[in-house]
């Protein structure tokens, strides 16, 4: 008996369960456009864990965006090694800095890298320095790599420091 014929199956025979042909897909939207499915049988949803590579990529995005906060498409933005700018930066998103800035930089998660150098005023949720900043800091959660170099008054919430950080002025812990 074919699991899609509505005939009932004869008495002496046991128990079918249908199974789908080979080549069908076997979500939940192939079921429902089926013509009928034979009654007492259940179909299953699939497992949460069972999705397509795409599907994953998008679900890693947004899962790590929704951590900072952030639409599930926004991207980075980065000012690359090379690149100078003297004025304001601001930012909803992410901001990763490799290059040497003059000014205020506002953004909801910012990463300094290493070879990043800062003059100025700097506003964050989330701050991780491996470069050098020469003024003020207002953060939430404030990261220090090991080749960072601050000089200037630091605001922050939380701080990790890992070793060989330097900071030269002033930190000020705020709720």
């Amino acid at each position: 008996m074919s699991m899609f014929n509505k005939k009932a199956a004869p008495a002496a025979s046991a128990p079918s369960v249908p199974t789908a042909p080979s080549n069908a897909s076997t979500g939940p939207e192939s079921l429902a456009n089926s013509e009928s499915i034979a009654e007492g049988v259940s179909v299953a949803s699939p497992r949460p864990y069972e999705t397509s590579s795409a599907d994953a990529s998008h679900a890693d995005d947004a899962s790590r965006n929704a951590g900072l906060g952030l639409k599930p498409t926004s991207k980075p933005s980065i000012l690359s090694n090379g690149f100078e700018f003297e004025g304001v930066i601001k930012s909803d998103g992410v901001l990763n800095i490799s290059s040497s800035l003059k000014g205020k930089v506002f953004a909801k998660s910012i990463f300094l890298d290493v070879d990043g150098v800062v003059e100025g005023e700097i506003q964050a949720e989330v701050l991780t320095i491996k470069g050098k900043i020469y003024g003020e800091i207002h953060c939430q959660d404030l990261t220090i790599g090991s080749r960072a170099v601050i000089d200037g008054t630091c605001f922050y919430k939380t701080i990790n420091i890992q070793r060989g950080g330097r900071v030269s002025g002033k930190l000020t812990r705020v709720d």
